[in-house]
This record gives structure tokens, C-alpha cells and sequence, in this order.
């Protein structure tokens, strides 16, 4: 007799034990599910927040290409209608034509704009390195 009520007790209790491990491993599934929410959120919300900084920056860069383009307009207008050769130019007294004048200066002005957009294809270049490498890390 008290055999038969002490395999009733462990059957009973291997029931108990695995709506136990049932409920705990439940448990554990459904906080897991809320972390990788909580963790998905977090990626969107950091990706939201990349995709604005790039966006700022591509913005920023158009902007300081647009303006080196009006420059560059205003200098090749300058080059091509100037007022009086005389006056843009400076006057060395030696012996040469208006027209030659001209041709040197604007030769010189032609490679210090090469120079100058040599210089900024360097730095875009540079910063456009930097922020790959901030994005990596």
C-alpha cells in the first residue's frame, strides 16, 4: 500500500517537475523575445541617427560645392570680361603687350585654381576616409 501511494507521489512530482521546466523555459523565451526588441530598437533608432549625420554631412559638402562653383564663375568671368587690363592687372614696366600681360596672368590664376582644387579633392578626400572609419568602429 505504501508502495503504490509513493509511485503515485513520484509520478505526481514528475508531472510537477516538468510543468515547471514548461512554464521556466516560457519564461526565459519571452524575455529573451523582449531583449531582442528592446536590442532591435535600439539598432533602428542608432541607424535613424547615422543616416541623419550623413545626410548632414552630404548636405553640407553640396553647399561648399556649389559655392567653389560660383567662385569659380565669378573668377572665369572676371578672367574673360575684365574692365581694363590695366587696372586688374599689375603693370611691371617691362616690355611687353596688354595682351600678353593678360595671357600670364590668367595662366597664373589658372594654376593657383588648380592648386587650390587639388587642395580641396585632397581634404574631401580625406574627410570622406575619416568618416568610414568612424562608421566602421
Amino acid at each position: 500500500m505504501y508502495i503504490l501511494q509513493a509511485r503515485r507521489a513520484l509520478r505526481a512530482l514528475k508531472g510537477l517537475v516538468r510543468l515547471q521546466a514548461l512554464v521556466r523555459g516560457h519564461n526565459v523565451r519571452k524575455q529573451a523575445q523582449m531583449t531582442m526588441r528592446c536590442m532591435q530598437a535600439l539598432v533602428r533608432v542608432q541607424a535613424r541617427v547615422r543616416a541623419r549625420r550623413l545626410q548632414l554631412t552630404h548636405e553640407k559638402l553640396q553647399m561648399k560645392a556649389e559655392e567653389e562653383d560660383e567662385r569659380r564663375l565669378s573668377v572665369v568671368e572676371e578672367i574673360m570680361n575684365p574692365k581694363s587690363p590695366l587696372k586688374s592687372y599689375k603693370w611691371d614696366s617691362r616690355n611687353r603687350s596688354p595682351g600678353k600681360i593678360f595671357k600670364e596672368n590668367a595662366s597664373k590664376k589658372h594654376d593657383a585654381f588648380m592648386k587650390r582644387e587639388r587642395a580641396l579633392a585632397y581634404a574631401y578626400a580625406y574627410e570622406v576616409c575619416i568618416l568610414h572609419v568612424f562608421r566602421c568602429n
